[in-house]
């Protein structure tokens, strides 16, 4: 009998069980380690190295939504850590993250509802004390120079190359928005269909943003590769915040 159930196990079984344990690695390595580009000072900069041009060529493998809320004056180019934060792909359904509620720090037990999520309770302006902005997960395709694009070519690129993330400025998250249902709608792609031109350029009411233009899809030949990155990217975009020492 155990005979005849190994025979009617797929051909690409073991491949499918490695795939399964690379996704679990990586979100163990994400949970650690996860790296994030740095747009201090509107630079943007990867490992301290600000990239050339202020823009990079990249796949957004994943992209979640992020509450977070900082007791005090928030600062960007100040590590701190967040008193309270949440992740999710529903605003109506998100909460603080369970490391909150550990933490005794939560303002609420939903963000719905929450009086830090209401316009008019940041500490200027008319905006809200909690932050709701985007994480994002990406994989760099390729180089940028002199105006053109070079797609990398190396055979395991697309399926080795670390995943970095990005927390968009509240100020920049319509413009994710809109680029989201720009290549919907003109593409008939998801963000993780198309290559995309990442830049971070001045701006007079904000000091800098960051946009997005598509530059090509996807190529079929790297696809496969690119809908595993999204897969693992989705298993780990949501790692936490270090509470007590402010890391991330």
């Amino acid at each position: 009998m155990a005979k005849k159930n190994e025979k009617n196990l797929p051909a690409n079984w073991d491949e499918e069980l490695a795939r399964q344990a690379q996704v679990a690695a990586g979100m163990e390595n994400s949970t650690a380690t996860g790296q994030f580009f740095s747009l201090k000072g509107g630079t943007l900069s990867w490992n301290d190295a600000p990239l050339p041009n202020n823009q990079m060529a990249v796949i957004i493998v994943d992209s979640i939504l992020e509450n977070v809320f900082y007791e005090g004056r928030y600062d960007p180019d100040t590590p701190q850590a967040p008193s309270c934060f949440a992740f999710g792909r529903d605003d109506k359904e998100m909460k603080p993250h369970e490391l909150v509620f550990e933490n005794n720090s939560n303002q609420h037990d939903f963000c719905s509802g929450c009086e830090m999520n209401e316009w008019g309770t940041a500490e200027t302006g008319r905006g809200k004390a909690c932050r709701n902005v985007r994480r994002l997960a990406m994989i760099p395709a390729g180089i940028l120079e002199n105006g053109k694009f070079k797609i990398f070519e190396e055979d395991d690129h697309f399926e080795s190359t670390a995943i970095g993330f990005m927390k968009l400025p509240v100020t920049s998250v319509k413009g994710y928005a809109a680029f989201v249902k720009q290549i919907a709608g003109a593409l008939k792609r998801p963000p993780h269909g198309v290559i995309t031109r990442v830049s971070v350029v001045p701006d007079s009411k904000s000091q800098f943003k960051v946009t997005f233009e598509p530059i090509m899809s996807v190529p079929n030949e790297i696809m496969r590769a690119v809908m595993k990155r999204h897969e693992e990217a989705q298993s780990v975009i949501d790692f936490p915040y270090a509470l007590d020492d402010g890391s991330q």
